[in-house]
């Protein structure tokens, strides 16, 4: 079980209280809730997000859900795409492709959060690999970024 070295000194820096929480090999964010045996609407699941001129947005929905773009385009007044995956590994060299913490500021992006992940007590998210999850109090893990912004932005 290991954590990408530029999260973890994000949580120590932010003094963060947390538990690593160990579970089976996973694929995707939704498979490591199942796998770790929490709820998927409790696990943040970051999307990154490209707006065509080279800016990156991670918007951050639960493992249940998908990111509305459109929604997204409402919030920002940009418009966004799916960034390619073959651009992810310069910007996420410590992390597992498909294991991206879903901490933003932590790869200097702007972070978009969905509402629905401040309404639950406890956040889980990737570590940096798939055998990891990062486990906090929701308040905990919105203090990491306070410039990140809230909305409602899936479906």
């Amino acid at each position: 079980m290991s954590m990408a070295t530029r999260l973890q000194s994000c949580l120590t820096q932010h003094q963060s209280h947390y538990d690593l929480l160990s579970h089976t090999q996973s694929m995707t964010t939704r498979e490591a809730a199942r796998r770790a045996g929490i709820q998927p609407q409790q696990m943040a699941k970051p999307v990154i997000l490209d707006d065509f001129q080279g800016h990156w947005l991670m918007a951050v929905v639960p493992a249940s859900r998908q990111v509305d773009l459109h929604k997204v385009h409402k919030l920002t007044r940009r418009n966004w795409r799916l960034a390619k995956e073959r651009d992810l590994g310069e910007r996420f060299e410590d992390c597992a492709l498909g294991a991206i913490p879903a901490v933003g500021n932590v790869f200097g992006l702007e972070t978009l959060i969905d509402q629905s992940l401040s309404e639950q007590s406890d956040i889980y998210f990737e570590a940096g690999d798939h055998n990891a999850l990062v486990h906090m109090t929701s308040q905990q893990y919105l203090d990491l970024m306070p410039d990140a912004r809230l909305g409602r932005f899936c479906e």
